[in-house]
């Protein structure tokens, strides 16, 4: 599953030219030599790299994105107050384009096709886009394989998200307080006025100040529906949290409190909405939970795995259509991680265990890894998957869980994807 930094819609910079501001254009574009087989992403101790299923690393670990098509790392790399932006080919592992740009920038969201990309400040040691460290401004830059198109400066703690369907807005994560944030809303900056801006609601209409909605706790995966453009983020553990809608309707602080929901925020319309979930979601500790959607987009799902709790979701009437059981995994070290197999089964790991479910729930096949999982990529041919774990990518058989291959994965810490 893809990070929410990786997933954007597709377009570009609405109406902005190439002059719209000063900077380091000298963008330059080099060949591509394309390899075959089956290519692995993974997230190590070092940063990004791809691997082929032979265990030679494609595109060298290092900081930066994966774009939401799978087809190019963004790799950024900070050299005496610039920052060396480079789009690398996952398939053939060399640099399609190269640009320079002016101070100390970390990549943050692509475009699908990864001729635009979002940067911002860093985070922080240690930061991430859900929990970044405290800083009064930050500098927002966009953009592509000529170099620098718009530079934005902003007071506040903001962290890019998406981009709009049209490039002309750029959804962040604004956090308060900016200095030591403990809550954050979403926002869009606007490309061509450099201004911040709030969401719609679903209706359409502005939210108005003061009604913004400010979500607390922790933001887990985010799954991106390409067919509706609409971006899914699971959130857990968000005490005090009120939704925009309940701001609205005038519900008072002693509300009860919501412990998980899926955050919706649509990249064509610009409206942000919460479907809640019920209980036992965000009762336990966030790593029992993930988030999966199937291939076709016709299914969303979450999961709970020290219940054995599915969640099903309708992602065009955003709201919860049924609950299923199924016996929980043992357990143990590692985050829980969820997939659709191309049946549209679920596949739900946790611990060591690797369940195969059916779509009604139920019965499951399962069998067990040789350490922790640390994340899943079905094969599109339906009978393997391949499975994240301690130094290495295994790929199983899915019903039986018999052992295929191994790739060593030196420093993984997550299996991100599968390019075929």
């Amino acid at each position: 599953m893809r990070s929410a930094a990786a997933l954007a819609a597709t377009g570009t910079v609405g109406g902005l030219t190439a002059g719209c501001d000063s900077g380091d254009r000298a963008g330059r574009r080099l060949p591509v030599e394309p390899a075959g087989g089956d290519l692995l992403v993974v997230d190590t101790a070092t940063g990004l790299t791809v691997l082929t299923t032979g265990g030679r690393a494609v595109v060298p670990a290092g900081p930066g994105v994966l774009d939401a098509a799978a087809t190019r790392v963004i790799r950024t790399e900070v050299r005496a107050g610039r920052t060396e932006l480079t789009g690398l080919d996952v398939r053939g592992g060399v640099a399609r384009w190269q640009a320079t740009l002016t101070g100390d920038l970390a990549a943050r969201a692509t475009s699908p096709d990864g001729r635009l990309v979002a940067l911002a400040t860093p985070a922080g040691p240690g930061g991430t886009v859900y929990r970044p460290g405290g800083r009064e401004r930050t500098t927002l830059v966009v953009a592509d394989d000529g170099g620098e198109r718009v530079r934005v400066e902003l007071p506040g703690n903001l962290e890019p998200e998406a981009f709009s369907a049209t490039g002309g807005h750029l959804f962040v994560l604004d956090y308060l307080p900016p200095a030591a944030p403990d809550r954050y809303r979403v926002r869009m900056v606007n490309l061509a006025t450099r201004q911040l801006e709030p969401m719609l609601t679903r209706l359409k209409s502005a939210v108005p100040p003061g009604a913004e909605e400010e979500m607390r706790g922790e933001g887990r995966h985010a799954v991106y529906d390409a067919g509706r453009q609409l971006l899914f983020t699971l959130y857990t553990h968000q005490p005090d949290h009120l939704h925009t809608r309940d701001l609205l309707a005038g519900a008072r602080p002693g509300a009860a409190h919501v412990h998980a929901f899926v955050h919706t925020l649509s990249l064509r319309e610009q409206w942000a909405y919460c479907v809640d979930l019920p209980a036992p979601f965000g009762e336990g500790p966030p790593g029992r939970h993930a988030i999966a959607l199937s291939p076709r987009g016709n299914r969303l799902a979450v999961v709970e795995t020290g219940s054995g709790t599915v969640a099903e979701i309708d992602p065009d009437g955003l709201n919860v259509t049924r609950l299923t059981r199924f016996a929980p995994p043992a357990g143990g070290p590692g985050e829980t991680a969820a997939r659709f197999a191309p049946d549209d089964r679920l596949i739900v790991a946790a611990g060591r265990e690797v369940l195969r479910l059916v779509p009604t729930g139920g019965k499951a096949d399962r069998w067990a890894s040789r350490s922790a999982v640390r994340g899943l990529a079905p094969h599109p041919d339906g009978d393997r998957v391949y499975v994240g774990q301690d130094g290495a990518v295994v790929c199983h058989d899915l019903a039986s869980g018999r052992e295929v291959s191994r790739t060593a994965a030196p420093g993984l810490r997550a299996l991100r994807d599968l390019v075929t």
